[in-house]
């Protein structure tokens, strides 16, 4: 058996070994990795492989194999001592998450490819943790960037993913997870069979795609369901929600909203559905219409379950403001119970404007006296109202002016203008760096499309293989409201609305 002072050395020497080819430093990963393992099975060393000054001795950086499968050994040595406690250790302030998260800032991701399940369980353990001292936001950047160390593209989904979401709404560090949120998933972790198995890549080489290393079998992912897939997008929906991008949050929501089902709709497709609604108003001013893909029963569930949020955002889109606050008041129950409170009020406070943008197609200017005489949410007090218009001017959303007669004493006029110049041109501009982002976006789903038809070719038989062996079963294909797979926790809503 080696001793702690061979792995010290074995691990020095694989951190500086110069690998000639791919093939050869494949060989070198899977020597080193099954010396380790037999190594680290020796029970006469645990007392001095759980003595945390070992890592003082090893670099994550150059051999992320030996540091993490001896910080891994660790962490399950003290979880084994404390029971159903949290050991001290792996607490913030113990020298176990300090280990962690030195770790997952430096590790290497090339290596890393051939231990992904202990590096999917140092995540968790490093996320539980940070929750448990109710301090998630100590653990949100450093998750963020492992994710992004390992796959830069992050094009895989993997239930990392979703804890990272998750994680983000719980610490209300939104920002954060916008890196990893705005890049697109093109892939889930999928198994290979037969011909694919024998001409799979290896690990170490350089790869066109992450889907080659992240594979199911990879362990970077626990097992997905579709419940989980459709986590991710409620919760992404609901991030760029509280940083008010709606164009994003409305794709994120849609993505949940038209997902292919059998029978009855999940609650999950429910939730995104009445905030999708919520959003569409806030971004366009309609009632959108559902993506063509959707069900034609779940788009007649929709309606049905969530008719009052079909009905107040009706009354939204004709600018009918009394129809609205009869809707916003009766509806005001439902609104708190699916914690959508908050949004709501958005959407009220909206109003304001999107009549203000209706009134400008039919006039160029009007007095303030003739605007209270439509059938107007302002209040009919003009200073008020004249005061509530200032300020969607000041904060550019209306394009207009206010002018004062010269005495002061004649009604205020509001004249309604299509921007300046400059502000013209910064709107051009804005929409060419848009347009370049999505030509970016297209090549990169391209190439994924490339790559589907590409794999779809290999096998003939891929496609029963993939439909036979896929887990995208449950509850919202099933009729099954009554899976537990369908429900969401309800604390969860409460949290995050």
């Amino acid at each position: 058996m080696a001793s702690l002072n061979e792995i010290v050395v074995a691990s020095t020497e694989f951190g500086n070994v110069v690998h000639p080819s791919a093939e050869a430093y494949d060989r070198q990963i899977r020597q080193h990795l099954s010396f380790l393992r037999r190594a680290l099975s020796n029970q006469d060393l645990n007392s001095v492989l759980n003595d945390e000054s070992v890592f003082d001795k090893l670099d994550p950086s150059k051999d992320s194999i030996t540091y993490l499968l001896i910080l891994r050994h660790q962490i399950k040595a003290a979880q084994e001592k404390a029971g159903k406690s949290t050991p001290a250790k792996l607490l913030p302030i113990g020298g176990l998450w300090r280990r962690m998260a030195y770790y997952l800032e430096n590790f290497e991701p090339v290596q890393t490819r051939y231990v992904g399940q202990e590096w999917r369980q140092v995540v968790e353990v490093f996320a539980q943790t940070a929750e448990e001292f109710s301090q998630p936001i100590l653990a949100t950047q450093v998750i963020r960037d492992a994710i992004l160390r390992l796959d830069p593209s992050s094009a895989v989904f993997t239930s990392t993913h979703l804890l990272f979401a998750r994680l983000c709404l719980r610490a209300k560090t939104y920002s954060c997870a916008l890196p990893v949120l705005k890049r697109p998933i093109c892939h889930i972790p999928a198994a290979l069979n037969g011909s694919n198995l024998r001409s799979a890549p290896l690990l170490c080489d350089d790869h066109q795609s992450s889907l080659a290393f992240l594979g199911e079998k990879s362990g970077f992912s626990s097992k997905l369901s579709h419940k989980e897939f459709l986590e991710y997008f409620l919760y992404g929906g609901m991030i760029f929600m509280a940083v008010k991008d709606w164009r994003n949050a409305s794709h994120f929501l849609a993505t949940v909203v038209s997902m292919p089902s059998v029978g009855v709709i999940s609650k999950i497709m429910l939730e995104a559905y009445k905030k999708w609604i919520l959003v569409g108003l806030l971004e366009t001013g309609k009632l959108n219409t559902l993506p063509s893909i959707t069900p034609s029963h779940a788009s007649k569930t929709y309606h049905t379950l969530a008719k009052q949020y079909v009905q107040l955002a009706e009354a939204y889109e004709r600018g009918d403001s009394r129809k609205f606050q009869e809707r916003f008041d009766s509806g005001e129950e439902r609104w708190k119970q699916d914690n959508n409170t908050g949004l709501v009020l958005q959407v009220s406070e909206s109003l304001t404007a999107h009549f203000l943008k209706r009134i400008k197609k039919t006039f160029a200017s009007l007095t303030i006296s003739q605007l209270l005489e439509q059938d107007t949410p302002l209040p009919k007090d003009p200073a008020a109202a004249e005061s509530i218009i200032a300020s969607l001017i000041t904060a550019g959303d209306l394009k207009a002016t206010l002018v004062h007669s010269s005495n002061h004493s004649g009604d205020t006029m509001l004249r309604f203008s299509a921007g300046s110049n400059s502000s013209r041109l910064s709107h051009e501009l804005d929409v060419q760096a848009q347009l370049k982002k999505e030509k970016l976006m297209l090549e990169v789903l391209m190439n994924r499309i490339d790559e589907s038809k590409h794999n779809l070719a290999l096998s003939d038989e891929l496609v029963d293989h993939l439909r036979k062996g896929q887990s995208w079963t449950g509850a919202g294909e099933n009729g099954a409201d009554k899976d537990d797979g369908a429900d969401i926790e309800e604390d969860i809503m409460v949290d995050f609305a």
